[in-house]
């Protein structure tokens, strides 16, 4: 049995001029990682940042330039003994390293938040999570377009 889902966590801040650029780097990287034997990964762009409901708004906590936009990335593992195993493979490859000297041009790297977390619980609505599964969504892909 596994005890708990495993993340690299990471917080973006890309300059909008950069944004494709970005988009592009960091699929490649998630591909690099799935290679490799992560589970996956998620990147997601900040589409809502205001305070609601007695939080305080990501931008007040978050240094964010005028010109920026937020991406959240996921990088998944069974547990941290997977991530053990798999992060060796993925510091050796030399197609990732590439891909850090474009991050390094697309963004402030010293600007980026990373931690590793695991999950505590997950509580999830069963039927609606197979229903948003079988559902088709709009990717982003390298090409720049949006699919379904």
């Amino acid at each position: 049995m596994v005890d708990s889902v495993y993340f690299i966590w990471f917080l973006h801040r890309v300059p909008r001029s950069r944004e494709e650029d970005f988009r592009t780097v960091v699929y490649d990287a998630v591909e690099v990682f799935r290679r490799h034997g992560a589970i996956g990964g998620t990147v997601m762009e900040v589409s809502d940042p205001a305070a609601k409901y007695g939080c305080s708004d990501i931008e007040s906590g978050v240094d964010v330039a005028a010109d920026e936009v937020i991406y959240a990335e996921l990088t998944y593992f069974h547990d941290r003994a997977h991530y053990d195993e798999v992060m060796p493979k993925v510091d050796a490859d030399p197609e990732l390293a590439e891909l850090y000297e474009k991050l390094v041009e697309t963004v402030d790297v010293s600007r980026i938040l990373r931690s590793e977390m695991s999950t505590v619980f997950e509580l999830m609505n069963t039927d609606e999570y197979a229903k948003y599964r079988s559902t088709p969504h709009r990717q982003w892909h390298p090409a720049h377009r949006e699919t379904v």
